[in-house]
């Protein structure tokens, strides 16, 4: 039921004497003013204890309540979209360090994308949040991802470590390195085409959402929808060979080539 304000009710309560009669109005019309004072006073008093509560109140408040909960707004996301986070807040707090609220946190920050999202883990343990919402989970027996067993022999043990697949569509992927097509402008990230400090702000989302005794290695931006599935054998072709560690490897002829794929781009977390 729609609020009345005290305006549309005063005719209720005021005496003959005062109401707005035809030409005999002075005394109504003083007792109108007040009761406007009356109900500016009140729609204040509304949209403060509003303000408070997303998806209701004035999105003014959005940047406040965000700060309070430590949700991070995306770029471009929406009043409505960034609501509706704010929302579940504690939801993804009680879930914090899990993969799915960290892939929730990535597609939130790129909205209104809302690309496929992949962590894959050192032992082969893949979770893939889609862009319906849909979290998928999958073991790869035998492990299919091997990022440096042979560049990094060292690291073949520890468990704790994983990597973050993003898939298009996401940032427009830049040319490469002495082609002479691309300029590297100060403020924009190298490879990708958006400001460095969105590339800063998804490093921030991963260190603030991962669990505390993991390591994110490296964030990938892929460019083909089709590429790093999960349930690739192992070897495949366009998977991890074990000398991902290095940019480079060597073609067994002493030569250096590249050692990972050409349609993504890698950032180091």
């Amino acid at each position: 039921m729609p609020r009345l304000s005290f305006r549309e009710t005063l005719r209720r309560y005021v005496p003959p004497w005062l109401s707005d009669r035809p030409g005999r109005t002075v005394g109504f019309r003083y007792l109108y003013a007040t009761a406007s004072v009356l109900d500016a006073g009140a729609e204040v008093l509304v949209q403060g204890l509003q303000a408070r509560m997303p998806g209701l109140g004035t999105p003014t408040a959005l940047p406040y309540i965000g700060r309070d909960r430590r949700i991070v707004r995306g770029p471009a996301e929406s009043d409505a979209a960034y609501g509706a986070r704010l929302v579940r807040w504690l939801d993804y707090w009680r879930a914090a360090g899990n993969a799915y609220v960290l892939a929730l946190a990535l597609q939130g920050f790129l909205y209104p994308e809302h690309p496929r999202i992949r962590i894959v883990t050192r032992s082969g343990v893949w979770y893939t949040l889609e862009p319906s919402g849909e979290l998928l989970w999958h073991r790869a027996e035998p492990n299919n991802w091997d990022w440096d067993s042979l560049s990094h022999p060292d690291k073949a043990g520890d468990w704790s470590e994983f990597w973050i697949i993003i898939y298009p569509p996401h940032y427009t992927a830049d040319g490469d390195w002495g082609d002479g097509t691309s300029i590297w402008e100060p403020g924009e990230a190298f490879g990708v085409q958006t400001p460095i400090s969105n590339i800063a702000a998804i490093k921030a989302l991963v260190q603030q959402w991962k669990g505390a005794h993991t390591k994110c290695v490296v964030l990938i931006l892929a460019y083909d929808p089709s590429s790093f599935d999960p349930s690739s054998p192992p070897g495949a072709p366009g998977m991890p060979d074990g000398r991902w560690g290095h940019w480079s490897k060597d073609d067994d002829t002493g030569k250096r080539v590249k050692a990972r794929r050409d349609d993504a781009r890698y950032v180091e977390v």
